[in-house]
């Protein structure tokens, strides 16, 4: 099933994101996480890519649809690629039943370069182009792209996406619902209507907050900060949980369209996060 076609039928749509090994290792540690997730029967799964290891995102999709029968959105990036590269992994998406795919510019990290495709807009171009049937999802920046000039110039940039088939985004990570909301405000006054998935990741660890931060760019605001100074271990764990519901109830009871969840391979996690959220997520969803 295509996602455009589930935000069609849905007031709420329900995500998780997994990513594959990042060596040519056993796939245990990520089919465990999916086994977890599949028991809170999201909506769908996102796959992550890494250059070099595209392969492997295939391999998971593959879990997805035939091991756990979940729809499944594989993510493809312009990192290392050419347009026969592209062309190939179009055939293989296709042959192993995957309807959506996550396009994206990609991190460049050392070795890595840009080569046909420079822009997630001219990656979505070339997929529609020659794959039409093909569902295209875009990722979306809160808080500005950390490349971009400005939060404005960015959502200029996403317009071009929009305009290249995308039909919906989802958001990178932000903790605070505050920059959502204004994002929103943003998105509408540039003309952007496709429904937006909100990313939330759960921050259960202390360590994962330099880590997030460097990744992602997110900003933390004071109440969340101060939970991090006040606990650790077990305790932080919870915090963090429970941190990452607040944020879900009350994106839901604002009228979400979807929440996806950047679960880090942890199955317990997503259980966790969804299993908290069920009975207010039935209640828009019925």
């Amino acid at each position: 099933m295509k996602i455009n076609e589930l935000f069609e039928k849905k007031k709420l749509v329900l995500s998780a994101e997994v990513f594959p090994p990042k060596t040519s290792g056993t796939l245990e540690l990520v089919v465990r996480a999916l086994k977890d997730i599949a028991s809170c029967k999201p909506d769908f799964v996102s796959v992550t890519c890494s250059a070099g290891n595209e392969m492997r995102t295939e391999d998971v999709a593959t879990v997805v649809k035939d091991a756990f029968s979940m729809e499944c959105v594989a993510h493809l990036t312009c990192v290392n690629a050419t347009k026969a590269s592209v062309a190939e992994r179009l055939e293989t998406l296709k042959r192993k039943r995957v309807d959506n795919i996550l396009v994206l510019r990609g991190d460049v990290r050392d070795g890595d370069k840009l080569t046909d495709f420079h822009y997630a807009s001219e990656l979505a171009e070339f997929v529609k182009s020659s794959c039409p049937d093909f569902n295209l999802i875009g990722a979306c920046y809160p808080e500005g792209h950390f490349e971009a000039e400005s939060l404005d110039k960015d959502i200029e940039n996403l317009k071009r996406k929009i305009d290249a088939g995308v039909t919906h985004l989802v958001t990178q990570l932000f903790m605070d619902n505050e920059v959502f909301y204004r994002y929103l405000d943003k998105l509408e006054k540039a003309g952007i209507d496709v429904p937006v998935a909100a990313g939330i990741m759960p921050i259960t660890t202390t360590a994962m907050i330099k880590r997030t931060v460097e990744l992602s760019g997110a900003s933390m605001p004071h109440r969340f900060t101060a939970l991090a100074a006040r606990f650790e271990g077990v305790a932080m764990r919870e915090a963090g949980l429970n941190y990452a519901v607040e944020q879900i109830t009350e994106l839901i009871s604002r009228g979400v369209r979807g929440v996806h969840l950047y679960t880090m391979n942890k199955g317990d996690v997503a259980t966790e996060v969804f299993s908290r959220i069920e009975k207010v997520a039935e209640s828009v969803r019925q």
